[in-house]
């Protein structure tokens, strides 16, 4: 029998690190928490004496932020929050470890930050705090100490997954409900380790850091697993079995796709754990959960229920607005700003979202949550009716979307400039196309069927997309005879 179980590791979104005033940011890190970038800054720009393990130095009391993300995430579970939690240390010797010992809520005898709880079907352990390391680059020898001390919240399953893509499924879920709240840092990424048995011990796979490398670091494991299983004949759970499949950690190496033993596996006591004397017991006010509970945002699945049921979305659209709160609460505002209630039916306004506002954004880059970012649903529910209503075309309508971003503005500020022109003004300009492309004109004259849309596009250029479209083709067919 196949068992599958998760620990992901996730960066929190907060201003500062976990137990120091050092700014985290989005530069830090890259895809997957691993790399660090240098656009904003240089190496170790962002340290102190307390996050690079200055002796003498002393930690602060562990962020508020990070502790309040905690809260939503285990809200998030259904989870049981542990009022009461004493800060560990978990000694090993590393070189991204500066103090000798990682500060966490974890360890053989600890009291986790939270337990229990379940979220698409599989059941959670505990989800606690804990520091980041710095990032050593063994070839080099050099330490880069930004990432020391960010604050980092670990959320451990129940080994209930049977296969790889129930997995992958399973962390898409995670990380867009997780992003509802906000709780991880955007682009960072998370890190998995990846529990698997089909008999013998526990094997552990380290440091997975994208859907693809978890997918197929399982595949290879549970199939490497199931042969030795099925190739010695022992008893599953046996003394015997267990030997051959012991506890052990192993790395997955994308480069032969197999997984490559790294140790044997430690256990807790390995680690030393001691409550940190520098650190209070952290104390969590039943008031402060009852606020942030009070404050937490509808879930995907309840949105997507909505956009399925009252807006009458299609499946398809309603898992891609669904993805995104911040796109999601766009459409129900633009909903409520006449589309769909006014003559506009939400089937033609759909695509302006999921196709033409997405469209745009990704082009320059930028998302609805960026703070130099104001697009108004309001904005976008008038051009919408302005295409519909036939006075500006579906070409300019979405000239216009480019120019939505960063801010979005009214069509009636720019009335006199956007509105579509007569039948007149289109055959001035097609007479114009044709005079200056003559031998275009020849082409199309003698069956070039194609010609007649470069024709067409160029008068649509000369009229920055005001001209309605067919009138354009019609009128060049008339007058080239």
């Amino acid at each position: 029998m196949v068992k599958i179980g998760l620990e992901v590791h996730g960066y929190l979104d907060t201003r500062e690190k976990l137990f120091c005033m050092c700014r985290t940011g989005a530069s830090e890190l890259g895809v997957g928490g691993l790399k660090l970038g240098e656009k904003e800054g240089g190496v170790n720009d962002r340290i102190c004496p307390i996050c690079t393990g200055t002796p003498g130095s002393k930690p602060m009391a562990a962020n508020e932020e990070a502790v309040k993300k905690m809260i939503q995430i285990a809200l998030v579970f259904g989870s049981k929050i542990n009022m009461e939690t004493v800060w560990q240390r978990k000694h090993y010797d590393w070189a991204d470890n500066p103090k000798g010992y990682q500060t966490t809520v974890s360890g053989a005898h600890a009291s986790v930050n939270a337990k229990g709880g379940k979220f698409k079907g599989i059941n959670i352990w505990e989800i606690h705090l804990e520091e980041d390391p710095a990032q050593w680059n063994p070839e080099s020898g050099k330490i880069n100490y930004n990432r020391s001390g960010l604050p980092l919240i670990e959320m451990v399953t129940a080994p209930e997954f049977s296969d790889s893509e129930q997995v992958v499924e399973w962390l898409k879920s995670l990380v867009i409900s997780l992003s509802y709240i906000k709780a991880l840092r955007r682009n960072a990424g998370i890190k998995v380790d990846v529990n698997v048995s089909t008999g013998g011990e526990r094997v552990e796979m380290k440091n997975l850091n994208s859907l693809e490398k978890i997918r197929k670091a399982i595949n290879f494991e549970v199939a490497r697993q199931l042969e030795v299983v099925e190739s010695s004949g022992f008893e599953v759970g046996s003394k015997e079995l267990m030997e051959l499949l012991p506890q052990e950690t192993r790395a997955y190496d994308e480069s032969k796709g197999i997984t490559v033993k790294m140790r044997s596996k430690e256990n807790a006591s390995d680690y030393r754990f001691i409550p940190d004397p520098d650190l209070a017991v952290m104390k969590i006010d039943s008031k402060l959960i009852k606020e942030i509970k009070g404050k937490m945002p509808e879930m995907p699945e309840v949105k997507l229920a909505r956009l399925l049921k009252t807006h009458k979305v299609s499946a398809g659209d309603a898992k891609i607005l669904a993805r995104n709160l911040e796109l999601v609460e766009f459409f129900e505002e633009l909903a409520k700003s006449g589309v769909g209630g006014s003559g506009l039916g939400v089937g033609k306004a759909i695509s302006w979202v999921t196709v033409e506002l997405l469209r745009v954004l990704n082009y320059n880059k930028k998302s609805l949550e960026d703070a130099d970012v104001d697009i108004r649903p309001e904005h976008l529910a008038e051009l919408i009716k302005a295409v519909e209503a036939g006075d500006i075309t579906v070409l300019k309508g979405k000239q216009i979307m480019n120019d939505f971003v960063p801010k979005s503005f009214s069509l009636a500020e720019h009335k006199g400039e956007i509105g579509n022109i007569d039948e007149a003004a289109i055959e001035n300009l097609c007479r114009q196309v044709i005079g200056e492309n003559a031998h275009v004109v020849e082409e199309y004259k003698g069956g070039k069927a194609a010609s007649l849309n470069f024709l067409i596009g160029s008068v649509m250029r000369l009229s920055e997309r005001r001209a309605d479209f067919k009138v354009a083709g019609d009128c060049l067919k008339r007058l080239i005879g």
